[in-house]
């Protein structure tokens, strides 16, 4: 049998990681990003979040898919790719009826499914997908994950930013090596944050200072851009120093997440504690159906755009949310 185990850090970053995605959302949606703190929100979550969510990928599949049988492994997380992938047909398709009332047409429905088209903010759940897939494949080798491979999947990360991405034209390539026809968030260019997950739970050390500095020296030639530039670099397809920035972000959540942890048992602390690692536990379903009640309201006559309705939204949501799943749990 596959050892697993439950890291209870790590569902309660996931916590973190789904709660600022959310959040970044209804901004989005019904906010006004272009400045003030909403402006560095959504930069500081766009940067962070999806790197982050890779790292935790990578530190459960250690956990969890790496460690006994290897055909159990591979099969684990190639079911677990497939409720991935089915979670983007759902949002996409939502995405397409709701947000651009192309309802049900049979072409559209056709490329989401063939995954020839990535509609907006469901397209990180067909990366997650095919993360898990490149995972599934190489896991007899990332069973070998150390601070040389980690330092070797950062290199060939950065590396990848260069790929000439107009000749990339194909939508599955696009999946995987990023492209300028096709919005994605490509799996060869975060892969480093996957690996590094990988080596932070077979090392399990917190806080683990050896990720803190190569997160320093990943993440500070897109600080000093930001400061320069009042504004991220590229991002869509990734640049260098947009893969790079993220990284310090992603080990703060991960400081953030273990001191949490620790202070579980805390009388005032614990019930927020447990309601983030709640969430993170079930972060698919959160992420998900926040999407599909974002876009329905969203593609409706309740659209309103203001930051104050955008996080009243999102606090009335993720009450609904919530309230949702535990009735359907008391229900099974």
């Amino acid at each position: 049998m596959v050892k697993k185990e439950r890291n209870q850090e790590i569902d309660i970053m996931k916590g973190l990681l789904t709660l600022a995605m959310i959040l970044c959302h209804c901004l989005q949606f019904f906010g006004k990003e272009d400045a003030g703190i909403e402006k560095i929100l959504v930069n500081v979550i766009n940067l962070t979040t999806f790197s982050g969510f890779l790292f935790c990928f990578g530190f459960v599949c250690c956990l969890a898919y790496f460690q006994g049988d290897t055909k159990r492994g591979i099969a684990h997380m190639l079911r677990n790719m497939i409720r991935l992938l089915l979670a983007f047909y759902i949002s996409g398709i939502a995405y397409m009826a709701f947000k651009e009332q192309k309802i049900f047409r049979k072409d559209f429905l056709w490329e989401i499914l063939t995954l020839r088209r990535y509609p907006g903010w469901s397209e990180f759940l067909a990366s997650f997908a095919a993360v898990l897939l490149a995972g599934a494949v190489l896991l007899p080798v990332l069973r070998k994950t150390n601070g040389w491979v980690v330092m070797a999947a950062a290199l060939i990360s950065l590396l990848a930013c260069f790929i000439p991405y107009g000749k990339i034209t194909n939508p599955w390539l696009a999946l995987f090596l990023g492209s300028e026809s096709y919005t994605t968030f490509p799996v060869l260019q975060y892969s480093v944050y996957f690996v590094a997950g990988i080596w932070a739970a077979k090392r399990k050390k917190w806080p683990d200072w050896k990720l803190f500095f190569g997160a320093v020296v990943l993440s500070a030639p897109c600080v000093w851009y930001y400061w320069k530039y009042d504004g991220l670099p590229g991002r869509f397809p990734p640049s260098a120093l947009f893969i790079g920035g993220g990284a310090i972000g992603v080990w703060v959540y991960h400081l953030l997440a273990g001191a949490l942890a620790g202070l579980k048992n805390v009388t005032i602390i614990g019930k927020p504690v447990e309601a983030l690692s709640f969430i993170g536990r079930n972060s698919l379903y959160y992420l998900l159906m926040s999407n599909l009640l974002i876009f329905a309201v969203a593609g409706s006559k309740f659209k309103y755009r203001a930051n104050e309705y955008a996080y009243v939204f999102y606090f009335v949501l993720l009450a609904i949310l919530t309230y949702l799943e535990r009735q359907i749990r008391k229900n099974k």
